[in-house]
């Protein structure tokens, strides 16, 4: 007997068969079972609940059967941000990324996909995504940062994606649809902003503690006040000064995003990418530093940086150009110099997101709160020596770039 209180009570018989008859334009199509389970890396989900369904259907006289991905919403930290992000993923799906896939295809890109096929969504009775599962076809989640190798299949793939995206909207008379205005930072700031924010200031304190490190901590504490003016600036998709405008994916971590291995898993072959609730239209320097810091190891950014850049920028103009793009196209220069106009972004990531790569996941989910314990636990983090070891060296490269001005 399913209990009042399980959250896919509602996901029944009758639910799928409407999803099938619709996919698959069938209306005769029958469910004969189904079995969901909850996907079991928790650790990945943070504004939706994921689970995985296994569907036995009748269709044309014979059983079939489907695997699907049910992503419903499910608040940590703020409901309406929550609602916003379901919004501007079914956004991204309906809207963008089939006919990115369709325009990259037309190039000679035939086998190429950026993400798993959108089957069904829905606002009622609750809002739904439903996604081909691909784990069929081998493809599974990436649980640690990359090496080189690994990092440049990534990289040409984010490549064609903002290559796509771009010619997608260049006949839009440098209007900005409305629909990609989301992003990370906004004029009205959602909680996970606000909770950067007051670890930058945890972060400034306790950087004063370390021998040698006032000066940074001086620095650092007086960019404070315009934390989120600064990274308004670099997420506005009306600056001028940006070389290229493209839709970022906006929360480009290893965590979603699905590889394929080849045969011995010693590399990785294709790459799809999941999660699109930040996504965004505007310069792609946010992109490519979350691709340097949270898809990257260390060894990967800190010998082969610039050669990803490099390669970033090699497979971007060679896509533009299979396209048919006629017009200006950035050059390496350009894009380096994007990067350099958005380099308070990568201060942010390195502050705030890089020191919950050492968190335990289990008392990492308490600190959101405006406990004691919580923020303890925060500066507990900063204190890391893993998390030292990659700051310390960075700090003299953020001041010599005027990143901390």
């Amino acid at each position: 007997m399913v209990s009042k209180k399980d959250p896919t009570a509602w996901l029944d018989n009758a639910f799928f068969e409407k999803v099938l008859r619709q996919a698959l334009s069938d209306k005769a199509i029958t469910v004969e079972d189904f079995f969901i389970s909850l996907n079991n890396d928790s650790s990945t989900q943070y504004a939706s609940t994921i689970y995985r369904a296994t569907v036995s259907y009748w269709i044309k006289g014979k059983v079939d059967h489907i695997a699907l991905v049910i992503k419903l919403i499910s608040s940590k930290v703020n409901q309406l941000a929550d609602a916003n992000s379901f919004q501007n993923e079914l956004n991204l799906y309906r809207n963008y990324i089939s006919r990115m896939e369709d325009l990259l295809a037309q190039a000679g890109y035939s086998d190429l996909h950026l993400a798993p096929r959108l089957i069904y969504a829905s606002t009622e009775p609750q809002p739904v995504m439903i996604l081909e599962d691909v784990t069929h076809n081998h493809y599974e989640l990436y649980k640690s940062s990359m090496n080189f190798d690994d990092a440049k299949v990534v990289t040409e793939k984010l490549a064609r994606f903002h290559a796509a995206s771009f010619c997608l909207l260049k006949d839009i008379s440098n209007k900005i649809p409305d629909d990609l205005f989301s992003g990370l930072f906004k004029a009205k700031p959602n909680q996970g902003v606000k909770f950067m924010e007051e670890n930058f200031g945890i972060f400034a304190e306790e950087i004063a503690k370390w021998e040698g490190f006032e000066h940074y901590a001086e620095k650092v504490g007086k960019l404070l006040p315009n934390f989120l003016q600064r990274g308004i600036e670099i997420y506005n998709p009306e600056i001028e000064s940006a070389s290229l405008k493209v839709l970022n994916h906006g929360d480009f971590h290893y965590n979603n995003m699905l590889v394929k291995f080849d045969s011995e898993r010693s590399a990785i072959l294709d790459v799809l990418f999941v999660d699109f609730q930040l996504s965004f239209w505007g310069t792609p320097a946010v992109d490519l530093y979350y691709l340097l810091y949270l898809v990257c190891n260390r060894e990967t950014r800190d010998e082969h940086r610039q050669e990803l850049i490099y390669h970033y920028h090699q497979k971007l103009t060679e896509t533009l150009d299979k396209m048919g793009h006629i017009g200006t196209v950035p050059t390496l220069l350009d894009l380096n110099n994007d990067l350099l106009r958005a380099g308070f972004l990568e201060v942010v990531i390195v502050v705030c997101f890089i020191p919950f790569l050492f968190a335990d996941y289990s008392a990492a989910l308490n600190v959101f709160g405006e406990t004691n314990d919580a923020k303890a636990y925060r500066r507990q983090l900063y204190c890391n020596p893993q998390y030292r070891e990659i700051l310390e060296p960075l700090l003299p490269y953020f001041l010599h770039k005027g990143f901390l001005d």
